[in-house]
């Protein structure tokens, strides 16, 4: 059932030796993980924004790209990490 109101939830990040505990070799440098402790994302949840604060300062950390196809809250969901893509990012944008 697809809720009415946006929702958000506040993840753990994993390093990405311990997502390949969950997800093994389909985790690359370019990937960061989050949830597995009793939330994640889940199916249309895709490219939406994982956020972090530092310093009272929010960063977007990563996009939401793939994970447990039964949405598994106990699953970390993948993401796409801006800081390894970043070039590739601005590349597009200065493009389009």
């Amino acid at each position: 059932m697809t809720p009415t109101v946006l929702q958000q939830a506040a993840l753990p990040l994993l390093t990405n030796p311990q997502c390949k505990q969950y997800w093994g070799y389909r985790i690359a440098d370019v990937m960061v993980c989050a949830g597995a402790d009793g939330a994640s994302s889940c199916m249309g949840d895709s490219g939406g924004p994982l956020v972090c604060q530092k310093d009272g300062v929010w960063n977007l950390v990563g996009i939401v790209s793939w994970g447990s196809s039964t949405c598994d809250p106990n699953m970390p969901g993948v993401y796409a990490r801006v800081t390894k893509l970043r070039n590739w990012i601005n590349s597009v944008l200065a493009a389009n």
